[in-house]
C-alpha cells in the first residue's frame, strides 16, 4: 500500500503557536493523569491520529507501563503489545539513544515486515506510528507513541512537534511531581523537613528542575544537582552565594518583589527571572516558591528553549524577511517575462545554485526539457486561478535534478511560488512500487507452489492406492501365468494385461514423481560424463531432422541426484522439444556452474541461495503462451493432441526435481522457442558408484519369510507367489501381530513389510524390533509410494532395501535371494574370521617377490556389497594373501596391470559392468590371470557359459575359500 500523507501541520508560527498554547495550559494543571490525559488528547487532534499513548519504561522495552491513553473512539486498545516481539529487541538501542522511530507504513518498512509483527499491528488496527523516547542518562525512562489506522508519511515537522511536546510533557510531569512533594512538604514544618530530609535522595537528585531550600538571609541552604545540569554552579558554590547576586539586573525589581511577599507569609509564589550561567549567558526560570516558617521551599524550571521560541515567534510575526530566508522550501517570484525577480536562501540547499546566481534568468534555463512544455502550461493556468499543485524538475548544480512541488498565486505583474523538495518522496514512491510489483510476483507464485503442492498430494495419494491395485492384478497374473500349459490364446491375453500393468506402474510412477514421493536413488554424478553417454539416445529419440547440439562448461560441478530419472527428465524434455519444432530445428543442451544469490531466491519462493548446476535445454520450436506457462507443471496438462501424450512428463519433471531439492524454470517467446532450465544442488563429496542391478535366473528358497501387509488382497497374491517360490510363508496384517509371530521363537530369515502400516507399530519401528530379537534377519520394505519413514534428505536411509509397487515375480524372486545370500555369507565370513588367529601382514602387491610365503597369492577382489568386501579382504589377508579390493568392475579395470597379480576373485552380480562382462575382458586381455567367480547362485544357474570356469558359492566355507584359490593343476 502506498503511503499516504496525512493533512499536514504547519512548520513555523502555527506549530510555535500550539507549543506556546500548550505550554501554557499545562502550567495550570498538577495532576500526571491530567497532563497527560490533555497533551495526549492535543497532540492526537493536532497530527488527526488515531491514538496517543505514554508508556513508563521500567527495565527493558520489553516491560512498558501504561501510564496514559487517548484514543478517537475507534482505535483498539492494549497498544503495547508491539513491544514484545523481536521489532523492540532490535530498535531498543536506537530508542535508548534517544531517536525518534517514523514508520509511515507497517508493511514496507523492513523493520517491522515481519510475519509475527504484522500479525500484531493488524490485530491493534496500526499501519502507521511515532515511537518518542525519553532517555535520561543512557537509559529509556519513557516512550510516547502515536497511532495511525492508515499509512501516512511523517513530516519532518510533525516528528519535531512530537517530540518537543513529549519533552515538554515530561518535564511538566516531573515538575509537577516536585511540586506536589514540595506542597507536601508543606503540611508540617519541622516533621516533613526531616521526612523530605530522608527521602532526599531519589528525586532530589534526578529531577531536572531546579530544587532549594533557602533562608531568610538569602543563601540557598540546599540545592539538587540540577543546578549544576543547567547553571554550571556547584552546591557549594551556590550555598555560599547570595542568590540576588545570580539574577539579571533587569529582573531584581519582581524578584525583590517576590521575595518580600514571601517574607510576609504569602502562601505560593509564581514568577520568572533569569539566572547567570557559570559560563556566561543567562537561563530563564520558571519559580514556584512555598514559604514554610524560615524557609522557603524552591522549584525551578528551565524555560529558555520556550522564552526563545517566544522570541522567533515575535520576530517572525514582525518580520516577514526572516521567513523568507529560515524556509527550507524553495520561494520564488517570477514576472511576466518567466524571470526569476527574487529567490529566498534555499535555492542553495535544494538546487546549488545562490539566489543572485538565479535572479533575472529565465526559469526554463533550470526546468528540465523533459517538463518545459507542462510548466509552460502552469503558469498559464496560474495567472487565470492559483495553482494547487504542481510538479516538475530542475537542473541542480552538480548534474543531476531535483523533482520540486509547488504551489503558486499571481499577484500583480509577479507569480509567487513555493516549492517542495520532494525527491526522497519520489524515489520512495519508484521503490514502493517496485516492491508491492515484486510483492505481487512473490504472491503469484506461491499460489501455484500451493496450487501445485495441493494438487501432489492428492496425486501421491491416488498413486499409492493405484499401486495396491495394480500389484494384486500383476501378481496375479503371474501366477496365472506359472499355471498355463500351452494356450497360446491364454498367454497373449496375459501378455497384453500384463503390458497394460506395465504402462500404469509408468503412470503411478510420473504420479508419485509429480507428487514428491517417488523413492529415489540419488549418488554423486558427474553431469558431464552423463549427458555424454545419453547423446546417442537423445539423438535417436529426437531424429535425425533435429540438429543436438551439446555445450559443456569445463570443471562443472557435481551434483546429488538420481541419475537415471534425471536421465528420463532429459529424454522428456528433448522429446517435448521435438514435437515443439515439428521434427525440424535445432536442440541445444548446456551445462554450467551457476551461483543464485539471495536476490534470485527472494524472488522464487523454493530456492535458497547457493552453488548450483545448470541444465538448460532450449529449442527453436514454436514456444509456449504466456497464459499457459503457470499451468505446464500441473498433472494431465497437455498442448498435445488427445492420445499423443498423458500431460505427466513436466509435472513429474517438477515434483522430481523439487523432491531432489533442485529448481525448474522456463522462458519462452512464442514463435522463437522454450528454454527449460534445471538447477541442481553443488556436491561437494566424490562421485559414487552406481547401484547394483541384480539380473540371473529367477530361483526360490526354503527359508521363512514373515510378509506383513495391511491390504489383504495383496497380502494373498505376495504369500502365493513367495509360496510358488518355495518358501515357507508367514504373514501379518500390522505390526502388533507381525512382532507377536516374531517373539513366539519361530526361525524367520526374512522380513517383507509393506511401509504404510495401519496400528501403533510402524514399519521401521516393526524392523527396528524384529532385528534386537533377531539380529540376523534380513528386512525388504515394499511401498506404493515412499515416506519420511525411510527417507532421509530426499533418499532412502542409509542401509534401507525397498521394493517399489507394483513389482514383477523376478525382481521379488531375485531381491529376496541377494539379501539373503548376502546375509548369510556376511555372517559366515565374520564367523571364520573370529576363528582365525591374526597373521603377520603380507607384502604388498608391487615389488620384488623374494621372501614370498609358501602358498601366499596376490589377489584382486571384486565385490560390491561393503560389509562382504572389508571381512572377505581380511579373511584372506589372515590366511596369508596380498589383496587389493575394489567395489566395481570399473574399479577393477586398472588395477589388472599390477605387478604380481595372479588371480581374480569377482562376485557376478556388481553395478554397471559385472562379473561376468570383466571375466571375459581379462580373458582378452590378460588371459594368464586365473579367474574365480564368487556368486549366491549355483554354477548352472550364474549365466557363466564357459565350461572350465571356477566357482565359489556363497556362503562359503574357510575351506572351500582355500581350495578355491589353489592354482589349477
Amino acid at each position: 500500500m502506498t503511503s499516504t500523507a496525512a493533512p499536514r501541520s504547519q512548520a513555523g508560527t502555527s506549530g510555535v503557536a500550539f507549543l506556546l498554547q500548550l505550554e501554557r495550559r499545562l502550567r495550570l494543571l498538577h495532576d500526571t493523569g491530567e497532563i497527560l490525559s490533555l497533551s495526549a488528547q492535543l497532540l492526537g487532534q493536532r497530527l488527526g491520529a488515531q491514538q496517543v499513548a505514554c508508556f513508563d519504561i521500567d527495565q527493558t522495552l520489553q516491560c512498558p507501563t501504561l501510564q496514559h491513553a487517548w484514543s478517537d473512539g475507534l482505535a483498539p486498545g492494549a497498544a503495547g503489545e508491539y513491544f514484545l516481539g523481536d521489532y523492540a529487541a532490535r530498535l531498543a538501542d536506537a530508542l535508548a539513544a534517544g531517536q525518534a522511530l517514523a514508520v509511515s507504513d507497517v508493511a514496507s518498512d523492513p523493520r517491522t515486515a515481519t510475519p509475527a509483527a504484522l500479525a500484531t499491528f493488524a490485530r491493534l488496527g496500526i499501519r502507521a506510528f511515532l515511537n518518542i523516547p525519553i532517555a535520561k542518562e543512557g537509559r529509556l525512562a519513557a516512550l510516547f507513541v502515536v497511532h495511525s489506522r492508515a499509512a501516512r508519511l511523517w513530516h519532518a515537522d510533525e516528528i519535531e512537534l512530537a517530540v518537543q511536546v513529549s519533552e515538554r510533557v515530561w518535564s511538566t510531569i516531573l515538575r509537577a511531581q516536585a511540586e506536589s512533594r514540595l506542597r507536601a512538604l508543606s503540611a508540617s514544618m519541622e516533621t516533613q523537613v526531616a521526612e523530605r530530609t530522608r527521602a532526599f535522595g531519589r528525586t532530589w537528585n534526578v529531577s531536572p528542575d531546579l530544587l532549594g531550600v533557602l533562608n531568610l538571609d538569602g543563601y540557598f541552604e540546599h540545592s539538587n544537582p540540577a543546578w549544576q545540569t543547567t547553571l554550571g554552579w556547584s552546591v557549594e558554590e551556590i550555598r555560599t552565594t547570595r542568590f540576588l547576586e545570580l539574577i539579571h539586573p533587569e529582573d531584581l525589581p519582581r524578584t525583590h518583589a517576590a521575595w518580600e511577599a514571601a517574607n510576609q507569609g504569602q502562601p505560593a509564589l509564581r514568577f520568572e527571572n533569569r539566572y547567570r550561567h557559570k559560563l556566561g549567558g543567562w537561563h530563564w526560570l520558571s519559580w514556584v516558591a512555598v514559604p514554610e516558617g524560615d524557609k522557603v521551599y524552591c522549584s525551578a524550571r528551565d524555560i529558555t528553549v520556550e522564552k526563545k521560541l517566544e522570541a522567533d515567534l515575535a520576530a517572525r510575526n514582525s518580520d516577514r524577511e526572516r521567513l523568507w530566508r529560515s524556509a527550507q522550501d524553495l520561494m520564488v517570484a517570477i514576472d511576466a517575462e518567466g524571470c526569476f525577480a527574487a529567490v529566498n536562501p534555499a535555492s542553495a540547499a535544494i538546487l546549488g545554485w545562490l539566489p543572485e546566481e538565479m535572479l533575472g534568468r529565465s526559469l526554463f534555463d533550470f526546468v528540465l526539457p523533459e517538463d518545459a512544455v507542462a510548466t509552460r502550461q502552469a503558469l498559464a493556468q496560474v495567472t487565470q486561478e492559483a495553482m494547487p499543485s504542481f510538479e516538475n524538475r530542475y537542473r541542480h548544480r552538480d548534474g543531476g535534478h531535483r523533482w520540486l512541488s509547488w504551489s503558486a498565486a499571481a499577484e500583480g505583474d509577479l507569480i509567487f511560488a513555493t516549492g517542495r523538495h520532494v525527491t526522497l518522496e519520489k524515489e520512495a514512491e519508484s521503490t514502493l512500487r517496485s516492491m508491492q510489483e515484486s510483492l505481487r510476483h512473490s504472491e503469484m507464485a506461491l499460489l501455484q507452489s500451493q496450487k501445485l503442492e495441493a494438487l501432489g498430494k492428492l496425486t501421491g495419494g491416488v498413486a499409492h492406492d493405484f499401486n495396491n491395485v495394480l500389484q494384486i492384478i500383476s501378481g496375479n497374473l503371474q501366477l496365472v501365468q506359472l499355471t498355463l500349459d500351452d494356450d497360446p490364446l491364454a498367454a497373449k491375453r496375459i501378455a497384453s494385461a500384463s503390458a497394460a500393468v506395465e504402462r500404469g506402474a509408468k503412470l503411478s510412477a510420473q504420479l508419485l514423481a509429480f507428487a514428491r514421493r517417488q523413492p529415489l536413488q540419488p549418488l554423486v554424478t558427474d553431469l558431464a560424463h552423463l549427458l555424454r553417454s545419453t547423446e546417442e539416445l537423445l539423438r535417436r529419440a529426437t531424429g535425425e531432422s533435429i540438429e543436438t547440439r551439446l555445450l559443456l562448461a569445463d570443471d562443472c560441478w557435481r551434483a546429488l541426484v538420481d541419475p537415471h530419472q534425471l536421465e528420463n527428465v532429459i529424454l522428456n524434455l528433448a522429446i517435448n522439444a521435438r514435437d515443439a519444432m515439428d521434427g525440424q530445428g535445432q536442440l541445444t543442451i548446456e551445462l554450467s556452474n551457476s551461483v543464485l544469490g539471495r536476490d534470485y531466491a527472494a524472488r522464487h519462493a523454493d530456492v535458497a541461495p547457493g552453488d548450483y548446476v545448470q541444465l538448460a535445454v532450449s529449442d527453436t520450436g514454436t514456444g509456449i503462451p504466456a497464459e499457459l506457462l503457470d499451468k505446464i507443471f500441473e498433472p494431465f496438462f497437455t498442448t498435445k493432441k488427445e492420445g499423443e501424450g498423458t500431460g505427466l512428463g513436466l509435472s513429474m519433471a517438477y515434483g522430481f526435481l523439487r523432491q531432489s531439492g533442485g529448481h525448474l524454470t522456463v522462458d519462452s517467446l512464442p514463435g522463437h522457442g522454450s528454454t527449460f532450465r534445471i538447477y541442481l544442488p553443488r556436491s561437494l563429496e566424490a562421485e559414487t558408484e552406481l547401484p547394483l542391478q541384480l539380473g540371473g535366473p529367477v530361483l526360490g528358497g526354503k527359508e521363512t519369510i514373515l510378509v506383513v501387509e495391511d491390504d489383504v488382497q495383496v497380502q494373498t497374491t505376495v504369500v502365493d507367489m513367495l509360496r510358488g517360490l518355495g518358501y515357507v510363508v508367514l504373514r501379518a496384517s500390522d505390526g502388533e501381530s507381525a512382532l507377536a509371530i516374531i517373539g513366539s521363537g519361530v526361525p524367520i530369515d526374512l522380513l517383507f513389510t509393506d511401509v504404510v502400516m495401519p496400528g501403533k507399530v510402524a514399519s521401521t519401528a516393526l524392523a527396528r524390533q524384529a532385528r534386537l530379537l533377531l539380529p540376523q534377519l534380513a528386512v525388504l520394505f515394499t511401498s506404493g509410494y515412499t515416506q519420511d519413514a525411510i527417507m532421509q534428505g530426499g533418499r532412502l536411509e542409509p542401509g534401507v532395501e525397498l521394493l517399489s509397487k507394483p513389482y514383477r515375480r523376478e525382481d521379488l524372486a531375485r531381491r529376496i535371494r541377494h539379501l539373503l545370500a548376502n546375509g548369510r555369507h556376511v555372517t559366515a565370513l565374520q564367523q571364520y574370521r573370529a576363528q582365525l588367529a591374526p597373521q603377520p601382514p603380507a607384502s604388498p602387491l608391487p615389488g620384488a617377490r623374494t621372501g614370498m610365503r609358501p602358498g601366499m597369492r596376490h589377489i584382486l577382489l571384486v565385490e560390491d556389497n561393503a560389509d562382504a568386501r572389508a571381512m572377505t579382504s581380511e579373511l584372506l589377508s589372515m590366511l596369508g594373501h596380498a589383496v587389493l579390493a575394489v567395489g566395481t568392475a570399473e574399479e577393477a579395470l586398472p588395477l589388472l596391470d599390477t605387478p604380481g597379480l595372479e588371480l581374480l576373485l569377482t562376485d557376478i552380480s556388481l553395478p554397471h559392468m559385472s562379473g561376468v562382462e570383466l571375466a571375459e575382458l581379462v580373458a582378452r586381455e590378460q588371459p594368464q590371470l586365473e579367474v574365480v567367480f564368487s556368486t549366491g547362485h549355483a554354477p548352472a544357474n550364474s549365466g557363466v557359459l564357459d565350461p572350465a570356469a571356477r566357482f565359489l558359492v556363497k556362503p562359503f566355507t574357510v575351506e572351500q575359500l582355500q581350495q578355491a584359490l589353489l592354482p589349477p593343476v
